[in-house]
């Protein structure tokens, strides 16, 4: 049944608390929480205790197919985890979904959610050949919609494409983010003051990076 309840509270939901700190204007009736990983989940819990109506997930994703490049935004469709169960999409006000479409330009698209960051192109390359119909995983979104389920609230996720097929996440930074998705500074000057010449990788991951954070935050302040 379609979703018809007239919507008074927004809840957003982020993965990381950098994320969330994107959101430029906040009011009576829109709530921010951030949860990485399985942690969203409790995340998700906080803001069904403040009896919001719909819940839309932002973040930056990894995309496991050639066409979806850095920056670009991907409505999430269906949701799978890695044991290949599959949550179908939230059915909505339909009036608050066409507004969006005016706004924003995206690609809908299944994600995968998946236990630890993969930044790795054979790797990726090894999932969606394993889940063929996924082009985007996360960390999070399949954890925050079987929340959702239990009560009823409908889900929204946009996911803004960080690392594409065409560069890896170095290990080393990988290596340096902490169990809440926060870079370990200490650990990771370490890592550069014993290889130097890896400021130079780390160059081209920053310019990424800049190019996905601001299409996000302007995806974020459009809502």
């Amino acid at each position: 049944m379609e979703h018809k309840k007239k919507i008074k509270k927004i809840g957003f939901i982020f993965g990381l608390k950098k994320e969330m700190k994107l959101v430029s204007r906040t009011n009576n009736n829109k709530f921010c929480v951030y949860g990485y990983g399985k942690s969203s989940k409790e995340a998700t819990k906080k803001l069904l205790k403040l009896g919001v109506d719909i819940v839309v997930n932002f973040g930056f994703a990894g995309s496991v197919s050639k066409s979806l490049k850095n920056g670009d935004i991907v409505f999430v469709n269906k949701i799978l985890n890695e044991k290949n169960k599959k949550l179908t999409p939230s059915k909505f006000n339909q009036d608050f979904f066409k507004n969006l479409e005016k706004k924003i330009e995206f690609v809908k698209c299944n994600l995968l959610t998946v236990q630890k960051i993969v930044g790795d192109k054979r790797a990726k390359l090894r999932i969606v050949k394993k889940f063929k119909s996924i082009s985007v995983i996360d960390m999070e979104a399949y954890h925050i919609k079987e929340e959702l389920l239990k009560v009823n609230i409908p889900m929204l996720s946009f996911k803004v494409i960080f690392d594409d097929l065409t560069f890896d996440i170095p290990s080393y930074i990988l290596d340096c983010i902490n169990d809440k998705g926060e870079l370990k500074i200490v650990h990771f000057l370490k890592s550069l003051i014993l290889k130097p010449q890896r400021i130079f990788e780390l160059m081209n991951v920053n310019f990424k990076f800049s190019k996905s954070k601001k299409v996000l935050e302007s995806l974020v302040n459009s809502f």
